[in-house]
């Protein structure tokens, strides 16, 4: 299993500006929390790909208990009809993360219009945007490359004439890609909550008064 778990962007709200001068700011605040709720979405996800992963990995464990083939083929077949559930799942995590980086941009807009320290704090918030971005196109690379495999797995073990030693070459690819899937997750989540600190010193500076949220 990939132990795959994403750690979202903050989500806050404002109370009040601390002067009629912060409109860009402001503006800047509404794109940016408008692309926090959209990525809100994520959980949906999150939690069918877990349940998904640990199924595939009990059908996988219980097919190495099983001798005949009649008997693993059905495990096989339901493995990777799983798999391929988790590839979908994922393709539309992957639309959830561009929609919400996306509408990110859109707050990119006004930056040109705020005070220079201001500028240059928002400017650090959106380069660690693009860097988690980039982690996570990463991670999404490995992680639909690891479902290939996944399946590629489950189907040479439902082969008869399959032999142990490629049976455990392919069991050592996998679990590779779970180790890298692991390294670029925790590189994600850690990106995630650069992210978020530089944000809220953005809107301190600003003077924008935030307070936490709740994920809609």
């Amino acid at each position: 299993m990939t132990g795959y778990k994403l750690t979202g962007l903050a989500c806050l709200v404002a109370v009040t500006a601390a002067c009629s001068g912060e409109n860009a700011a402001e503006q800047i605040f509404e794109e940016w929390e408008a692309a926090v709720q959209i990525e809100q979405d994520i959980a949906e996800v999150q939690d069918p790909l877990a349940e998904r992963e640990e199924q595939e990995n009990e059908l996988y464990e219980e097919m190495l208990t099983l001798n005949e083939t009649e008997e693993i083929e059905p495990l096989s077949e339901e493995a990777i009809s799983s798999a391929e559930e988790r590839r979908e799942l994922m393709e539309e995590e992957r639309s959830i993360i561009d929609e919400a980086y996306e509408q990110f941009q859109e707050g990119s807009d006004h930056i040109g219009n705020l005070e220079e320290e201001e500028q240059e704090a928002a400017n650090e918030v959106t380069e660690l945007m693009d860097e988690r971005y980039g982690a996570y196109t990463e991670l999404y690379d490995t992680y639909m490359q690891s479902v290939d495999e996944d399946m590629e797995l489950f189907s040479i073990i439902a082969n008869e004439e399959i032999e142990m030693e490629e049976l455990q070459q392919q069991h050592e690819t996998v679990n590779g890609l779970y180790s890298e899937i692991a390294e670029r997750n925790e590189s994600f989540n850690n990106a995630t909550e650069q992210f978020n600190d530089a944000k809220m010193n953005f809107y301190e500076i600003s003077e924008l008064q935030v307070e936490a949220g709740e994920a809609s």
